[in-house]
């Protein structure tokens, strides 16, 4: 386990971890927003904020609390909308 004494960013392994992980503004609260993609390449989970602050993960084909996920890989990820609309979700980028 990582020294907390070594570790100042509250247990992140390096500065630029931290800083990245504490932007401000970066994300729009009051709206639906994807945060991250974990997994292998060709088993992405998309990790997606709801306005509530509530995360959602998901597989491409599951249906999520927005919708059925239809495409989820490293350029973002592609959401059919209970309307039959769809919507891509990109990763939030900063400066």
């Amino acid at each position: 386990m990582a020294d907390p004494a070594r570790t100042p960013h509250g247990g992140a392994p390096n500065a630029f971890v931290a800083e990245q992980a504490t932007q401000p503004d970066v994300l729009v609260l009051d709206q639906v927003a994807l945060i991250g993609l974990a997994g292998a390449e060709d088993d992405l989970r998309a990790l997606i904020r709801m306005p509530d602050g509530t995360i959602l993960t998901g597989k491409q084909a599951q249906r999520t609390a927005i919708g059925k996920l239809l495409e989820v890989s490293r350029a973002g990820v592609v959401v059919e909308l209970p309307n039959g609309n769809a919507t891509f979700l990109g990763v939030a980028r900063h400066g």
